[in-house]
Formats: structure tokens, C-alpha cells, sequence
């Protein structure tokens, strides 16, 4: 039986997880894998913190040399946030001759480039399952499974606590504020939820799966980016009358023009198996022309979903499977550069809801300014007037240019037609 020596950088939550699964399912390592792992040294901002665990033989320490000073360890798990001093530490552990397995998803969709540049100067690998939807093995999907196929598109759910939020917000009428605190309490959400919420998190994972699925430079800064803090209980309603959903969707679609790659609050019509996606759970739509639909679903955070995916990685490693993937893939050198389309360049379908006086003519004349623009209605619904002489339209469209859609919109709002903003939102069509 071969021994394995690791680091871990990180005991946290997913630093946690790991150390719960090799102590408690390691056999199952060895009798798959016939490999012992041995976690050899644990490197932690605060080693003397009274912890519920034990670190079993390894050290526990603050100074990084522990684990770059021991030639005996080959792998670092890098289970550390951020990217600054995190992304010093993978490079630290990459030039100390380590491979480095991270679940830090901000690292990687903010430095790619960097961290690859010098994995190939040292002759090491950096492998990240986990740092995409936790559990769910979409990387290796993707990568491995879907190899021989185009991938047209993904439609994904990458954020538990934003799809927690919104499906207590549809499934049991809570407000936003009742469900984000809701959230805190079971420990789905952080005490600061800003970068879930406004829909950073979900980017960063976005920018990850489109970098693989199309082989090609995807820059973080090139996605554009809705949260969810201002949908309303209105919306909710609109979503469930036209028979949808909404959840904060992650896009990354290839067109003949470019690539489209948003998040964004979107209806999803309840015919579409996301729509069903709810709680915690992350999902992972794949549009593959060989393979057709695929659809992935599971737990996409926790310590045990995640560390399962780190452990997955370091396998891949230990064997040598994962070095020679990373030899052959051209996206762990970034791919080739893509133009990714501007917001007012894509071509999706929406959504419309105005509030207008209740006079003669108002219908004809916003459906008259949507035409003008070019886009196409798919369905037109205005609700009873009421007390004070206003109604509710909504409308759906078919897929059109997303600038036409949004210069319609301004035009209706500025002739007076309306009495307060439209709330616009994407509707997912697939097509």
C-alpha cells in the first residue's frame, strides 16, 4: 500500500470536513485506492483555538514552512478565502514543488492566469473541483464526461443561500428580510451575505465552468453581474401567474457572435427542471450537442459535500491522472480568447411588468413601441384596475436583442405611460 503524505492550509469549515472524512471513512481510500493518506501537517491562523476535533499524528501550526519545508509532503489542500493572501499561498506551495488542490472559487476566477502560469513554470497541477457547487462533480462533467461533445450552453443555480432565499420567498410567501434572516439562523448564510446576494459568488463559479466548457479566456470582470436584493413579493406573484419560477441564474452561452455570460434573477418557466431546484441545493443544466441536456444536482456547500469534492481531486493527484489531464487540457493555460457580448448584445428572452393608468389606447401604444424596437411578444397579460385608476401589464417576450428590449422599455417609461419604474427581469429560453 502506497503512503501519501498532505498538507492542509485552512481548518475551517471545509479544513474541518476533510480531516472528518479521512478519519472516519480513510479505509474506504484504501481499500478503493490502495493508498494511505496521511495529513502530516495543518497550517491555521490560530492553532491554539479550543476545537471540537483532533488533528490525529499531524502538526498544527501557524507557519506556512511546515507544510513547504517537508519535501515528504506532495499535495497541499488550499481550504483558505480570499485572494490576496491566499493566492501568495498557493504560489508559495506551488514553488516549494506541491501540488495544490483549492476550493476558493474568487481565487481561481480572479487569477487563472497567474496561478496556471506558474503551475507550468513548476511542473505542478492545480486541481479545484470543490471550488465549483461543493459536492456536485460538474469540473469533472464537463471536462472528462462531455469531452466529445460542443457545449452550447449551461443554466445554472451556483448559490444555496440565494436559492434558499428565493424558494422561502415562493413557497411559503416571506418577504426578502424574512427569508435572508431565516437563512442566518440555519447557518445558510454569512453574517455578511453581500457577496452571495448580489450575485459575485455565483460570477465567480460562472466564469469557472465557461472557461472550461468552452475552452477559452473567460476575465471575471467580463460577467455581468443582478443579485437578488431587490426582488419583491410582486415579483414572486408575477413569476408564479405566468407559471415560472425565479431563481438567480448563472448563463454562460456560446453564439455565433461571441459569448454571453450574466446572472441574473430569471423567470424559469416550472416546465424546466430548475425551477424545481429549491432550498440549499445547487444545479447545473448542460447543453451538450452530443450528449444533449444534462442536468446535475446536489448539495453545492457544507463541509462534507465539499471536502468530498477536495478528496476527489487529491485522488486524481496521488494516482497521476490529474497531472496528465492537466498536460493535455488546453483550458488550464487559459484556452484562447473569446469576445464575450456586452449586456445590450444578448439575445434572451424577458419579462416586463408596468404600471400604467388605466386610459384607452395604453396597450397599443407600449405594444407599438416594443414592436418598433424589434421585439417579438410571447404572451401579454393586464391584470384589473385598481382604486386609484392604475393596472398591471405584463409581458413576456421571445428571444430578442437584449438592448432593443431594454431601449423599449425607457421609451414606454419616458412617454408618461407609465406611473412608476418597470421591473424588467431575463425569462429563461433554452432555445
Amino acid at each position: 500500500m502506497s503512503d501519501y503524505a498532505i498538507g492542509l492550509v485552512g481548518w475551517g469549515t471545509v479544513g474541518g470536513g476533510v480531516l472528518n472524512i479521512l478519519q472516519q471513512d480513510g479505509t474506504l481510500l484504501k481499500e478503493r485506492c490502495n493508498l494511505n493518506v496521511r495529513l502530516k501537517a495543518i497550517v491555521t491562523r490560530n492553532p491554539d483555538r479550543a476545537r471540537d476535533q483532533k488533528p490525529g499524528s499531524a502538526v498544527v501550526g501557524s507557519d506556512l514552512a511546515l507544510i513547504t519545508d517537508d519535501p515528504e509532503i506532495k499535495t497541499v489542500l488550499h481550504l483558505v478565502g480570499g485572494t490576496t493572501a491566499a493566492k501568495d499561498i498557493a504560489i508559495a506551495c506551488l514553488r516549494a514543488g506541491k501540488h495544490v488542490v483549492t476550493a476558493n472559487k474568487a481565487l481561481l476566477a480572479e487569477h487563472w492566469d497567474e496561478l496556471f502560469a506558474v503551475a507550468k513554470e513548476t511542473g505542478h497541477t492545480i486541481a479545484f473541483e470543490a471550488a465549483v457547487a461543493g459536492g456536485i462533480p460538474v469540473i469533472a462533467a464537463l471536462r472528462d464526461g462531455l469531452v466529445a461533445n460542443d457545449i452550447r450552453g449551461i443554466y445554472s443555480i451556483l448559490n444555496g443561500t440565494c436559492n434558499y432565499i428565493l424558494s422561502r420567498m415562493t413557497q411559503d410567501g416571506m418577504g426578502y428580510d424574512e427569508a435572508l434572516g431565516l437563512a442566518k439562523d440555519l447557518g445558510y448564510a454569512e453574517s455578511d451575505p453581500t457577496l452571495d446576494v448580489n450575485g459575485t459568488d455565483t460570477a465567480h463559479k460562472l466564469a469557472i465552468l465557461a472557461q472550461i466548457a468552452f475552452n477559452t479566456n473567460v476575465p471575471f470582470c467580463a460577467v455581468h453581474i443582478e443579485g437578488i436584493e431587490n426582488i419583491s413579493a410582486d415579483d414572486i406573484e408575477s413569476a408564479q401567474r405566468l407559471d415560472s419560477t425565479i431563481k438567480l441564474l448563472g448563463v454562460a452561452k456560446r453564439c455565433p457572435a461571441g459569448v454571453e455570460l450574466r446572472v441574473a434573477p430569471t423567470l424559469v418557466p416550472n416546465s424546466n427542471p430548475l425551477a424545481h431546484v429549491n432550498a440549499n441545493y445547487n444545479a447545473v443544466r448542460i447543453m451538450a450537442n452530443n450528449a444533449g441536456p444534462t442536468l446535475l444536482v446536489g448539495q453545492g456547500a457544507g463541509a462534507l459535500p465539499t471536502a468530498s469534492a477536495v478528496l476527489s481531486d487529491l485522488i486524481d493527484i496521488a494516482v497521476g491522472s490529474y497531472q496528465r489531464t492537466a498536460e493535455y487540457f488546453r483550458f488550464f493555460a487559459g484556452g484562447e480568447p473569446s469576445t464575450i457580448l456586452p449586456e445590450e448584445d444578448e439575445f434572451t428572452a424577458s419579462y416586463a411588468r408596468f404600471r400604467v393608468k388605466d386610459e384607452p389606447g395604453v396597450l397599443a401604444q407600449m405594444t407599438a413601441t416594443l414592436s418598433k424596437h424589434g421585439v417579438s411578444l410571447r404572451a401579454v397579460h393586464q391584470g384589473e384596475p385598481d382604486a386609484d385608476s392604475t393596472a398591471e401589464i405584463e409581458v413576456t417576450t421571445h428571444p430578442t436583442r437584449g438592448g432593443a428590449f431594454l431601449s423599449a422599455v425607457k421609451e414606454i417609461d419616458q412617454a408618461g405611460i407609465t406611473v412608476q419604474p418597470t421591473v424588467c427581469l431575463r425569462r429563461l429560453d433554452e432555445g
